[in-house]
């Protein structure tokens, strides 16, 4: 084993490691920089991830605190057309990695369970106009039962 493998990882390193990739920067650019003498872009790639922060370098911004927002209601005919630009996209693709594939295994078991859900949805809208029609003649009903108002005598 080399010694850059059994060296351990000192807290300056980690902190210049996760300086470098907040910048931006892959394993093989923090290598390049020579910022971390003995430590191989492996080395780099597996402390990276062993401190969480392997999607750092990607340069994608991940916020925690993100509020969700109510989403409009689309058909399944969108849906099917949103999964299969999904589809097109990857088949597309020259290269993926695992993290790609896990986005597509996503985006298919959300579409597979939104069929369900949009369903769900219908019946619920069936049901609520029937709530509302069955509301509508029951107060025409009452408002027949009691006749027509009489005003009071002068």
């Amino acid at each position: 084993m080399s010694e850059a493998l059994k060296k351990k990882w000192t807290e300056e390193e980690d902190n210049i490691l996760l300086e470098l990739a907040k910048e931006g920067l892959n394993a093989q650019q923090i290598y390049d920089s020579s910022k971390l003498p003995n430590r191989t872009v492996r080395a780099i790639e597996w402390r990276l991830a062993s401190l969480g922060a392997s999607d750092i370098c990607t340069n994608k911004k991940f916020s925690i605190g993100t509020k969700i927002s109510e989403a409009e209601i689309v058909g399944l005919e969108t849906i099917v057309k949103r999964y299969l630009d999904a589809f097109n996209k990857i088949c597309d693709l020259e290269e993926y990695d695992k993290l790609d594939l896990e986005r597509f295994r996503i985006i298919f078991m959300a579409a597979w369970k939104y069929r369900e859900l949009f369903r769900e949805y219908q019946e619920i809208e069936k049901v609520e106009a029937r709530i509302e029609e069955l509301e509508r003649k029951m107060a025409e009903i009452q408002t027949k039962q009691r006749g027509p108002e009489v005003s009071p005598a002068p």
